[in-house]
């Protein structure tokens, strides 16, 4: 076998060199020179050949051929009584794959390489069926114990999608029997058994594979060696786990969630409001300025989408997915921008804020940065195509750049104040300076250029990058040679590419990672300008494949040297130190594939979901100093194995009531409201959110409550009221209205219809404290034009008054329970009072929305009916002024046209329709307008 493996090296590389050297492209669209298919011929003569004239007696792993006149080399049947998936039965070689090319998938499903392969294998298995004579195997050979277990194999096929075969290998017996030692490995099989090609790797495989197994088929087919028959065991989604197989648990795609990734929150706050003159600010009214509500931003990853909610769960929107609601898709991924009905992600993971209605999201399987704006409803793609790259140093603008499979994202601010901006000339570095030169050279000289950026964990690169937003000086992007970083420029800022375990505490790009999955900001412990010896914030990753926790120092001469902080090998090569041990920090305590990280601010303590030991695991014993830990074998104290001089530090588990399944998220939060500290988890294989208070010990699952009509499409609205209410007494609102069944000239108001026209209405309030009364909704109209519904809605609307903090002494000063200044986590500012320059959202003139449905039939002249929809919305918003109205009363008036020459309903376009959907503002009380004209709303307000 070692010299099968040594002669498809050797094509291996002929081929790729003879396609040419395009690693920055879409493999899938090269050209395939005509060279390689006279390459290709050549070897696999070549190696069938040299199958055939090896004889297998003696060479473990293999055995000699079974089928009458054959000999050489034939590869082992699997092991018996192993679990298969997407299968009914176990395959043998020798009968049911018999006259098949089998192609072996190596991999195990923490690889992020071997996720890469995925696309791969699914357009070899759409241009390659059962009947021409390719079967795909994929052949799980776990890395960690926690891998080993059929029952999660099983999970990450239907996270993954995974619709070709698939056998867990427990033990390794056909990984060793074919001496692979790398994920992910590719072994060929023939139609007798015999081992045609190993590729190792992830690369040109989308060049290589089609072709090679084109020709095979070509040639085998012509010798009569390829069988057309069909393998009916072949079933996806069939397992031959039989704690699967019996399970009557409810199928995945009813969940509301599905695999959720990451979870992200954010405190949207009031705004301080200016005084009138006319209202006297008394210690209420002041408190009430400082709370605010959270937002929850969830990656429901295998519904393709994010979900925005309340904290109490309450569903506020729902982006891509192809579905609203209750009316997930596990299908609808894609690749596009637009409002979030269009818009499309595939497999979304890391998420954040950068404020209350922008907000990045990693689409990591589409290879992309994606921006969502929550006032205008829209997703913008802002780095990345959607293709996979393979550049480890960047230097693009905006989605010019190619990325590789961003995994998480959080937004840094260096802010600093007027008085303190100066021209900053970094100061030369040399490998030989110490610590306290590179303090004092920081310290001593004018204050750093202002950063505002994304800093993202690129897995599929084994790096750390940075998407500028504004431009820079190079003190910051340390990177690029140039002296500024302009706006929109994304690069890389640490790790050499290497998948390792390598700290540096020098200079980060000299540093390595191992599939970084998890990202959070620490705040500062000085303020930026200042001369003390403060702290610049810390970036803290969770690094999944090296199972360990490092931190990268943000510092301002913008070499970011990266620790260590848990678990993880002295030895910056070894990736198998992994296990579940507590106590000091450092290499003396033993994570499992940690994949995120949450900063507590109140307490100094850093959070871990160790998600292959399906526990959170938090840090404690933290310090700023930076010679914590500059080795991978640092951590505590000599008396327990670190470095002398080291800050100590100890890692323990956090007790929770509820049992996790690979946690994949975590954040952590204060509630504006009381102060207690919140930690949300997103469990994902358990396909929930849960949100832990420390207060109170108390853990409750996020349910998350979907409304009936969850976006009101643009094209739906045909009328649309905006009032104002009291915030402190609440108040009532009267929707009413009438539709009028005609043409939209008025005329032949005589004229009957074949049909007559059924209306369903739908009263969607923004959450159950509202109340509502239907006085009066016909559910018809007759069958005549100019015939009319009339509508009205009585809807109460309960009080916003904000619950006061009782430990709040000072209003201008915003602070928690025990004192300190309230951050939130991974959304940093250098200076609580200073909000970000984009952010418009510290208001406390928050937008509820009001939206009532009325659906009905539209027939065409072909007598075929299709439903049709209408909107009426009513856009609520709060004051705290003494005249500020208690009631409102708004009036829609609608024409539903018909089409005159058939007598049917006619189905307008949406720009028509909108053409009617005229906008109105109530802020003082108004009469009612008796007007019935289709053409004009009237609006009145009540005091």
């Amino acid at each position: 076998m070692d010299r099968i493996i040594e002669i498809s090296s050797v094509f291996v590389d002929l081929f790729n060199s003879s396609a040419g050297n395009q690693a920055s492209t879409d493999e899938s669209d090269l050209s395939i020179p005509v060279q390689l298919q006279e390459i290709t011929e050549d070897y696999i003569q070549k190696i069938l050949t040299a199958c055939c004239s090896q004889q297998a007696a003696g060479i473990p792993g293999f055995q000699s051929g079974s089928v009458v006149g054959s000999s050489g080399l034939r590869v082992n049947e699997f092991k018996p009584n192993l679990d298969w998936f997407n299968c009914t039965k176990p395959l043998l070689f020798n009968k049911d794959l018999k006259g098949k090319l089998v192609l072996l998938d190596f991999f195990t499903y923490c690889c992020v390489n071997c996720l890469h392969i995925l696309p791969v294998l699914h357009s070899l298995q759409q241009r390659f069926t059962c009947e021409d004579g390719l079967v795909i195997i994929g052949v799980h050979s776990a890395k960690f114990p926690n891998e080993q277990q059929s029952v999660n194999v099983h999970h990450a096929i239907e996270k993954y999608s995974i619709e070709h075969c698939v056998v867990n290998d427990t033990d390794g017996t056909m990984w060793n029997d074919l001496a692979v030692c790398c994920w992910p490995t590719l072994v060929l099989i023939g139609p007798n058994g015999e081992p045609m090609l190993v590729v190792q790797g992830e690369e040109f495989h989308s060049q290589l594979l089609p072709t090679f197994i084109e020709t095979a088929l070509q040639i085998l087919r012509q010798a009569s060696m390829i069988s057309s028959h069909n393998i009916p065991e072949i079933v996806p989604g069939r397992t031959t786990l039989q704690s699967l197989a019996t399970s009557k648990q409810s199928s995945v795609t009813k969940q509301h969630l599905l695999y959720p990734g990451k979870v992200f929150a954010y405190t949207k706050k009031l705004k301080k409001r200016k005084n009138n003159g006319n209202e006297t600010l008394n210690s209420s009214n002041l408190n009430n300025r400082h709370h605010g509500k959270i937002l929850v931003a969830i990656a429901d990853s295998g519904h393709h989408r994010i979900v925005i909610s309340t904290i109490q769960g309450r569903v506020k929107h729902v982006i891509g997915g192809g579905g609203t609601g209750l009316f997930s898709s596990t299908t609808k991924k894609g690749f596009k921008d637009g409002n979030f009905t269009e818009a499309l992600f595939h497999s979304p993971q890391g998420i954040c804020f950068q404020n209350s209605h922008i907000l990045f999201v990693c689409d990591t399987e589409n290879h992309a940065i994606r921006m969502i704006d929550l006032k205008e409803k829209t997703v913008k793609t802002v780095a990345g195509n959607g293709k996979k790259g393979h550049d480890k140093y960047g230097g693009q603008m905006w989605n010019a750049q190619i990325l590789n499979t961003p995994w998480d994202v959080v937004y840094y601010k260096r802010k600093a104040r007027p008085q303190y901006q100066q021209q900053y000339t970094p100061q030369p570095y040399t490998p030989n300076q110490n610590y306290q030169q590179l303090q004092q050279s920081t310290t001593s000289g004018p204050t750093p250029s202002p950063v505002r950026c994304l800093l993202i964990a690129m897995a599929g690169l084994h790096q750390i990058w940075a998407l500028y937003l504004d431009k820079t000086s190079t003190s910051t992007c340390s990177s690029m040679k140039s002296k500024w970083c302009s706006k929109g420029l994304c690069t890389m800022v640490a790790g050499t590419g290497k998948e390792e375990n390598r700290n540096n505490s020098y200079n980060g790009q000299r540093a390595s990672f191992a599939q970084p999955s998890g990202l959070c900001l620490t705040k500062p412990s000085s303020r930026i300008g200042s001369v003390s010896n403060g702290c610049d914030p810390s970036l803290y990753i969770a690094d999944s494949e090296s199972s360990s926790v490092r931190r990268m120092y943000l510092d301002s001469m913008g070499k970011y040297r990266v620790l260590n902080v848990a678990g993880g090998s002295p030895d910056p090569t070894d990736l198998f130190s992994y296990g579940d041990i507590d106590g000091g920090a450092g290499a003396n305590s033993r994570l499992q594939h940690p994949m995120d990280v949450a900063w507590n601010h109140k307490r100094n303590i850093l959070y871990v979901a160790d998600s292959y030991n399906h526990k959170i695991k938090y840090v404690t014993g933290l310090s700023d100093s930076h010679k914590q830990n500059h080795y991978n074998n640092g951590g505590g104290n000599t008396t327990t194995g670190g470095i002398p001089g080291s800050t100590g530090g100890s890692v323990h588990t956090l007790p929770l009531p509820v049992k996790l399944n690979e946690p994949n998220g975590l954040h952590f939060i204060e509630n504006p409201q009381d102060g207690s500290s919140l930690l949300l988890i997103a469990d994902t294989n358990n396909h929930s959110v849960w949100v832990y208070n420390f207060d109170t010990y108390v853990i409750k699952k996020l349910q998350l409550e979907f409304p009936k009509i969850l976006e009101s499409s643009p094209s739906n609205v045909v009328g649309t009221a905006q009032i104002r209410l009291n915030r402190r007494t609440g108040g009532q609102l009267m929707l009413r209205g009438r539709v009028i069944l005609g043409s939209s000239s008025g005329t032949e108001v005589s004229q009957t219809l074949e049909d007559q026209p059924h209306l369903n209405w739908t009263l969607q309030l923004p959450d159950s404290t509202w109340e509502s009364k239907e006085i009066k909704s016909n559910t018809s109209i007759s069958a005549v034009v100019g015939a009319a519904a009339d509508f009205k809605y009585l809807i109460r609307i309960p009080k916003q008054e904000w619950e006061e903090d009782k430990n709040d002494e000072n209003a201008d000063d915003i602070t928690s329970r025990d004192g300190n200044k309230r951050w939130n986590d991974k959304y940093n500012q250098d200076f609580e009072n200073e909000s970000d320059e984009d952010s418009e959202d510290e208001s406390d003139d928050e937008e509820e929305i009001v939206i009532l449905r009325c659906q009905t039939s539209v027939c065409q002249d072909d007598d075929k009916c299709v439903p049709v929809e209408f909107d009426f919305v009513v856009r609520v918003r709060y004051g705290d002024e003494e005249n500020t109205p208690q009631a409102a009363d708004t009036y829609f008036p609608y024409t539903l046209p018909y089409n005159k020459s058939g007598n049917k309903l006619l189905n307008r376009a949406s720009s028509e329709i909108n053409s009617h959907a005229p906008t109105y503002n109530v802020d003082s009380p108004m009469e009612l307008a008796n007007n019935t004209s289709g053409s004009t709303t009237s609006l009145t307000s009540n005091n």
